[in-house]
């Protein structure tokens, strides 16, 4: 709906024009004004599309008016309405930004022409203009990440110039949330859930689609409960949707230029859900449990240190066997034999990952644990073992490397799969997603998620450049379901649209002149 502000001194004038608004197609919210000088107080205090005014008028002409509009208001559009000996006035009003004039007294059709071209007008600038603001979007989704990712201090300088509004959302920033989905679920198009999810948690939020399976989202609030706000997103993700999300928390951040520690560190803390999937909320700097208190059970422990030691994941099985040597230090109701068979189990698990070893070293070990007195002596040999595992499996990274060879060739040659999440490809080398996430990073200095977005993105690049295929179809050449999404992505990982591709511009180009309009 578009508002218009009439300005006239009569009365009865301001009646007819309000009668021709009323018998246009388009919705209008129309506010009276008595002469120029009551007009530049409302224009102080309210939005306007439109400025139909009188010329002659007390106080305020409406030239010095439209010359003050033009000045501090030059998105508005202004029509001037004059008699006929006043039609000179009319004609020196074009040099104030008016657009156009209606003799009074009023022909209906001349105005219905006049409130057309008004009208398309303001809808042709809007649509400019939010185009203009789409690109800008893009390009700074585009840098923030580089930035993230990269570091690179080009990246910064464009991602400053962009931002130099002190109250871009970016500079605002105080949180961010990485979101992980094992199901490409953010291939959905954003649209579909943004307005949704607003209006649900009523705040304001910015989103960066990092690949189909991470998203980032930003937050502006200094003192809101993220971790209530993580499981309200974790709640709104399963019941709108069916999708089961995992979210990781920063620590409170000072602008966008704190972003790739914080980053990093929230990339590391998603990984943990391999091992903790029915933990959907993880908050970085805190600890899954208050210091000194042990909550899991006892079978959800060991269960979960089977977990570890299978995975290969020897920090996490430290941290697992620690809170287990807790429980038993601190509670005195279970029998010597219980305890004994408990922490034998867990060596025997762990020298099964030493085939070389052989039994008799495994039976000596046993049994030596089952001659100690005390609980001290029996946990010191366990940790001792613990760390055998560990300097073993130090060892075996170099092993490790194969499997992350294998799975980049796999990904180089199987990039038009939809379905290439982290689950899919430990299972195919026979390793747990964690242990091999946490490799493949290692290894490659960036997640398996967005490795298989960057070869999507740069055979994508490399077909619009040297074939004359449909962008929908390399879009499902790549991998991509929705060319809509694909798009949106390929804007904002080059910072410029397919079609611009295509036709041989670059991102320096594009970011050179946006850089400077802003």
């Amino acid at each position: 709906m578009l508002t218009v502000l009439i300005v006239d001194d009569e009365k009865f004038e301001r009646n007819g024009v309000k009668f021709l608004l009323k018998r246009e197609k388009e919705e209008f919210y129309i506010i009276e004004g008595v002469n120029g000088k009551d007009a530049v107080g409302i224009l102080a205090s309210n939005h306007v599309d439109i400025l139909l005014t009188d010329v002659k008028m007390p106080y305020m002409n409406g030239l010095d008016l439209a010359g003050h509009v033009k000045e501090n208001y030059p998105d508005i559009e202004i029509v001037i309405f004059s008699g006929y000996n006043d039609f000179s006035y009319a004609r020196e009003a074009l040099r104030y930004g008016v657009v156009d004039y209606v003799l009074k007294p009023v022909d209906p059709a001349e105005f219905h022409k006049t409130m057309e071209r008004v009208i398309g007008h303001i809808k042709a600038y809007r649509t400019e203009k939010e185009k203009q603001e789409r690109q800008e979007d893009y390009l700074k989704k585009y840098f923030l990440q580089e930035w993230i990712y990269t570091e690179d201090k080009k990246s910064e300088d464009n991602l400053a110039a962009l931002t130099e509004d002190t109250q871009d959302i970016l500079n605002r920033c105080t949180r961010m949330i990485l979101a992980g989905a094992s199901n490409a679920f953010f291939e959905t198009e954003e649209e579909h859930f943004i307005g949704n999810l607003r209006d649900g948690i009523q705040r304001e939020l910015y989103y960066v689609n990092l690949n189909s399976n991470e998203s980032l989202f930003l937050f502006t609030e200094k003192y809101a409960d993220y971790g209530k706000l993580a499981e309200s997103l974790y709640q709104f993700f399963l019941r709108k949707y069916d999708s089961e999300c995992y979210f990781a928390v920063s620590r409170p951040l000072n602008g966008w230029r704190s972003f790739p520690s914080e980053f990093r560190q929230l990339e590391s803390l998603l990984g943990r859900q391999f091992y903790q999937p029915d933990r959907h909320v993880m908050l970085n700097g805190k600890s899954a449990d208050p210091a000194g208190k042990v909550t899991d059970p006892d079978s959800e422990l060991t269960e979960q240190i089977s977990k570890d030691i299978k995975y290969k994941d020897g920090a996490q099985l430290k941290a697992d066997f620690g809170k287990l040597q807790q429980k038993y230090r601190q509670e005195k109701s279970f029998s010597e034999m219980y305890i004994k068979f408990v922490f034998s189990g867990i060596v025997k698990e762990i020298y099964e990952q030493f085939p070389e070893l052989g039994e008799k070293e495994l039976a000596k070990k046993v049994e030596k644990m089952y001659r100690c007195r005390k609980i001290g002596e029996l946990l010191d040999i366990v940790n001792d073992v613990i760390v055998e595992y560990e300097l073993y499996l130090k060892n075996q990274k170099g092993a490790a490397r194969k499997e992350v060879v294998q799975v980049k060739n796999y990904i180089l040659h199987h990039y038009s799969e939809k379905n290439l999440s982290p689950e899919y490809l430990a299972a195919m080398v026979y390793l747990s997603p964690g242990y091999l996430s946490t490799v493949f990073k290692e290894e490659t200095g960036v997640t398996m998620n967005r490795y298989v977005r960057e070869v999507r993105m740069k055979k994508s690049r490399e077909l619009l450049e040297n074939t004359n295929m449909k962008i929908s179809g390399i879009s499902a050449e790549v991998g991509f379901s929705s060319s809509t999404y694909f798009c949106r992505s390929f804007r904002e990982f080059f910072g410029i649209s397919p079609e611009m591709c295509r036709k041989g511009q670059t991102v320096d180009e594009t970011k050179g002149q946006k850089v400077q309009e802003s």
